[in-house]
């Protein structure tokens, strides 16, 4: 097994990183105490006020208002004219929602599509599924987005707010108010807010264990310092959370040099990964009309190996692996952030200021895709692949290794794929907007200007391992000496091979937006209300691309490009309230994203790609795709029933989606570009349902269905007229109850299970793979997870017991294609646990 230069976790500075970490929060402890003594009667009250609001929610049975910001400003869920799902921060904790296949199950109309490591995952919603091009769903932290264009298979980043007050899901396309890549919606990570009269400390310790791992453990801790009350509160919060892999590593049995698989275990849970990170927010109000929220947040992510394996390898089972390289994941992001309202009586004024940096670096396995289509598909092919008559490889100098063995000994020699990605993003919003009259205002208003400078520096550097020197010990003869320098490189004589490097790409992406919005809700009739929006987007963007080697010969390099792009994104919204409970909204709505680069990829007669390019009709070299649309029409109720007992929102819509980007998969050299494809039609609807059976006793209930289908394509070799898109479930539910009930005066206990079904899906628009076997990427089955938990409170303090995936599904829910090579990806396995809380 090869290992790589990824440094791992827990190395002397992130040692000296988690010192400092708690070093900080043993201060801050010794200065919340004296505090707390300085100010009994404050916390107290708090407390007080915690209990009372409980106890008051189960005295009148009622399910509990959820007021949200989707529009930029507060308002009870239930008055929005949108599809808008809000998940407290207390409930994420409770079903332990950490990543976006966990939100994908808690959500409706939420779907992922995995790369089995971090950071390579797609979010989509309600269909609008993509795993190339500009995002279509945006991710935001509090008011700043950390989305990224998928242009080099990044996926998105997933936060991990260590205070994080609540998760709001927006579905349909939200333009206007959020720009380009929200077509199919938005997710944002809301986090606590410091208080500026009250201290409070919370601490929360977890243990775990993970079936067919071993122990897990997290530590969560948050302070909340009023410094000077009523005017200036600090807040900071961080976690640190190791998880246990689960996935073991076996060697390799050979039969003539080649791979036959059921070698002996060498490594167990070989998937560990470890979270870190810290949040510090501050609070400003020097008079009752300023607002001043700067905040800080950093994550660093470390994985020490994939957790997807080879589901065609002899002898192995399922989270068994023979991988010939490690694939280590690191992913750090951090976002500052400065928000300002001042209240000018007629409007209040807002600037929203951020700057999101993200270093992504893997490693994959690239053995496949390099050595062994090197050696069959290349070498395998002399001299019939010379341009002009040319002599055969030689025979092995050595007599006991026959041409066969001296192939398989090429074809398995270990390639590592380093992938580094660098991300550096400046955000601008400043928007006025109507003040808050409080009940009875007719007229609702936002508009503003929004400017975005982002940069990415990504590197791909492929290499396999001492080729040349095994070459020639096989051979006699280096490979500029053998008739594969005729046959690939031209009759040139340069390294085919320089230091053993098959590829090393160099990218350089720029892109530069400017947008005006604005919006208008207005009671235009006691009951009505109508709101109108829209957005003026325009983009510049510039590409550099320096890409050689090997599997580059042939190719445009250096390589430049510019576009620019402008949309106009319209919303309109129409709803009634039958009653102080009870509202019904249609809505349509445009969303847009961004073209980019794709590539280059090489092209021409005699290139790696000529037969995969012919095989589509493409007679043009992909370089570029441009932006695509969509427009959504939208449906949808929400209500409240005996006496706030039952609450029902429930929504459909039908989408048509124009010039849709999608990824090609070229089978025979591996390599894969964005087309805007064609066009796509999608519709389905949600539901979410709650119901108070008595004071103690709730159920919960979702629901979702969808298809999603191409209606045009320009390329029917890879992506058939009527097929689906891909990674959404024909349908999901969740249905869950909830037992929350005081034992005493001062005990309180609270059990919660929930069974998530998720419907089969499509991974892939081609049933058959290139070599005439069924594509094992082709459909996703259906699978359902069983989670549970009981949490005993007594005061300040509780302790919950746990159990995620109860019944260990193992169901293979994704296979994904990395590579060129299918793997196993499932459910995370069985996880039991304690949790710990202190709340100071």
């Amino acid at each position: 097994m090869t290992f790589n230069t990824l440094p791992a976790a827990g190395g002397p500075a992130r040692a000296r990183a988690r010192l400092a970490l708690l070093m900080a929060f043993a201060s801050t402890a010794v200065l919340a105490g004296a505090a707390q003594a300085a100010t009994p009667g404050a916390v107290s009250a708090v407390v007080a006020a915690t209990d009372t609001a409980a106890a008051s929610d189960a005295t009148t049975g009622a399910v509990q208002e959820v007021i949200v910001t989707a529009r930029k400003r507060e308002e009870n869920l239930r008055a929005i004219p949108l599809s808008v799902s809000a998940i407290g921060g207390e409930a994420v904790r409770t079903q332990r929602i950490v990543s976006f296949e966990d939100l994908s199950r808690a959500v409706p109309n939420v779907q992922f599509n995995s790369g089995a490591m971090e950071g390579v995952t797609n979010i989509a919603i309600r269909g609008v599924s993509s795993t190339a091009g500009s995002a279509t769903v945006g991710t935001y932290i509090d008011d700043v987005s950390v989305t990224i264009p998928n242009l080099f298979y990044e996926g998105n980043a997933e936060p991990h707010l260590p205070d994080l007050d609540r998760i709001e899901v927006l579905r349909g396309p939200q333009g206007t108010l959020y720009g380009d890549s929200s077509e199919g919606g938005d997710i944002r990570y809301i986090s606590q807010a410091p208080k500026l009269e009250t201290f409070t400390a919370d601490v929360t310790a977890d243990v775990s264990d993970t079936a067919h791992g071993s122990g897990n453990y997290g530590l969560t801790m948050d302070v909340n310092l009023p410094i000077v009350p009523d005017k200036f509160a600090l807040r900071i919060a961080g976690s640190d959370t190791y998880d246990s892999g689960w996935i073991d590593h076996f060697g390799q049995d050979l039969a003539d040099f080649a791979p036959v698989g059921g070698g002996a275990l060498e490594n167990k849970g070989v998937n560990w990964d470890r979270y870190d990170t810290i949040h510090v927010t501050a609070l400003f109000t020097p008079n009752d009309n300023l607002t001043i929220t700067p905040a800080f947040f950093a994550q660093s992510f470390y994985a020490n190996d994939s957790s997807a394996f080879y589901i065609d390898t002899p002898g192995l089972g399922v989270y068994d692996q023979d991988k010939q390289v490690r694939e280590p994941d690191r992913d750090d992001l951090t976002l500052a952030s400065l928000n300002i309202t001042q209240k000018l009586g007629w409007a209040d004024l807002t600037s929203v200021t951020g700057y999101f940096e993200r270093g992504h670096d893997r490693i994959e396995d690239g053995t496949f895709f390099n050595s062994t289509v090197f050696a069959f598909d290349f070498l395998a092919a002399l001299p019939g692949a010379c341009p002009v008559a040319c002599p055969a490889l030689p025979n092995p100098v050595n007599p006991a290794i026959t041409p066969q063995d001296a192939l398989n000994i090429i074809s398995n020699i270990p390639s590592a794929v380093n992938l580094n990605s660098s991300t550096q993003q400046f955000t601008q919003e400043l928007r006025l907007s109507s003040p808050d009259n409080g009940p009875g205002q007719e007229l609702h208003w936002v508009g503003g200007f929004y400017f975005a400078d982002q940069r990415i520096h990504e590197t791909d550097f492929q290499q396999i391992e001492n080729l040349n020197n095994i070459f020639a010990g096989l051979y006699g003869e280096t490979l500029e000496q053998s008739s594969a320098e005729t046959a690939f490189n031209g009759g040139v004589v340069q390294p085919l091979f320089p230091n053993n490097v098959d590829e090393a790409d160099n990218r350089y992406y720029y892109n530069r937006q400017y947008a005006a919005f604005g919006q208008i809700d207005w009671d235009f009739l006691p009951r009505w209300h109508l709101g109108v929006g829209g957005r003026y987007e325009y983009a510049a963007e510039h590409f550099d691309a320096t890409e050689v080697g090997f599997y580059q010969i042939g190719n445009i390099s250096p390589y430049t490009q510019s576009q620019q792009a402008s949309s106009f994104t319209p919303k309109f919204t129409l709803s009634h309230d039958f009653s102080a409970e009870e509202t019904a909204y249609a809505s349509a709505g445009e969303g847009f994203r961004l073209g980019g680069p794709t590539g280059p990829i090489v092209f021409g007669p005699g290139t790696v790609c000529s037969q995969d390019f012919a095989a589509i009709n493409q007679t043009t070299q992909p370089t570029q795709f441009a932006s695509d649309t969509l427009w959504t029409y939208e449906v949808g109720s929400k209500g409240a029933y005996f006496g706030d007992r039952l609450s029902i929102n429930a929504a459909g819509f039908y989408t048509d989606w124009h010039n849709i980007q999608q990824q090609i998969y070229l089978p025979i050299c591996g390599y894969y570009f964005t087309e805007n494809a064609g066009n796509a039609r999608i519709y389905g609807g949600e539901v979410e349902a709650s119901l108070k059976l008595t004071d103690e006793l709730r159920i919960d209930a979702t629901g979702s269905a969808d298809s999603a289908t191409i209606t045009k394509t320009i390329n029917p070799v890879d992506i058939p007229l009527g097929s689906h898109l891909t990674d959404v479930p024909a349908g999901t539910f969740t249905v869950g109850g909830v037992y929350d009930s005081p034992i005493g005066d001062d005990m309180h206990l609270s059990a919660r299970v929930d069974y998530d079904f998720t419907g089969p899906s499509y991974g892939s628009y081609e049933q058959i793979n290139p070599v005439g076997q069924p594509n094992l990427n082709y459909k996703n089955p259906s699978y359902g997870v069983l989670n549970a938990s009981v949490r005993l409170t007594k005061g300040k303090y509780a302790v919950s017991l746990y159990a995620k995936n109860l019944l260990n599904d193992q169901t293979l829910i994704q296979t994904p294609e990395v590579n060129t090579v299918y793997e196993g990806y499932t459910v995370h396995p069985r996880v039991i646990g304690l949790t710990f809380e202190a709340h100071l």
